[in-house]
């Protein structure tokens, strides 16, 4: 399997952000750059359907410099993607899709023969698990194509679905001073994880009044 870090930003009542579909827009500049950072060590991006329909372009690394030492180090400028959809109901016309800068793949349970064309025809993979647990199959499968280091940004429905499964190495937060209230996404979203997920904490950084916290597998 994968290394699989998380990393998200939540306000101090556990949101991440303030419309469901929508990406946190309350952090600092610190935390955009930490962002890219991520992305730039990982070899995968991994994101939620939910997310992909709310969002113009995949993810890429917006930092020119962090860019330029990928392709110096034989690696392509970007993260490939891959996204979790059990519906495959995507944006397929989308610019996510016509003008993506990177690979992109679709992690699945069984797709139509159509919509396996229309994943030919955007340059899409799919990665169907049939009868297995998608996210087991889904990052053994990207491990066997290379993909050692993957970092996922969400959203909560994701997050849960990995730390179900004991999938996550490595939990970047940011806790932000904020407060946003209930009708907004949760960090974790799902029902209660039995056993509860531990972690310990490895790094602490204060950024202004952010927290920026780094927790590592038990």
């Amino acid at each position: 399997m994968p290394h699989v870090a998380l990393c998200l930003a939540a306000s101090m009542d556990g949101r991440i952000a303030e419309a469901v579909g929508g990406a946190p827009a309350f952090t600092s500049a610190y935390d955009r750059r930490k962002l890219f950072r991520l992305r730039a060590e990982a070899d995968l991006l991994l994101v939620g359907a939910g997310t992909v329909r709310h969002e113009k372009l995949a993810p890429l690394v917006r930092d020119a410099e962090l860019v330029n030492q990928r392709v110096a180090a034989g690696r392509p400028q970007h993260p490939a993607v891959a996204i979790v959809s059990r519906s495959l109901d995507l944006p397929w016309q989308a610019r996510y899709f016509t003008a993506a800068k990177q690979r992109l793949f679709v992690l699945t349970e069984r797709a139509d023969p159509d919509t396996r064309a229309l994943a030919r025809e955007r340059n899409v993979t799919l990665l169907e698990a049939g009868d297995d647990d998608l996210f087991t199959f889904g990052l053994a499968a990207l491990a066997e194509l290379g993909f050692a280091h993957v970092l996922a940004e969400g959203g909560g429905t994701l997050v849960h679905a990995l730390l179900a499964r004991d999938l996550v190495d490595r939990f970047y937060l940011t806790l932000a001073p904020l407060t946003l209230g209930r009708d907004t996404p949760p960090l974790v979203n799902g029902p209660r994880l039995e056993p509860a997920v531990s972690f310990d904490l490895h790094h602490v950084n204060q950024v202004g009044s952010e927290l920026h916290l780094e927790y590592h597998r038990r």
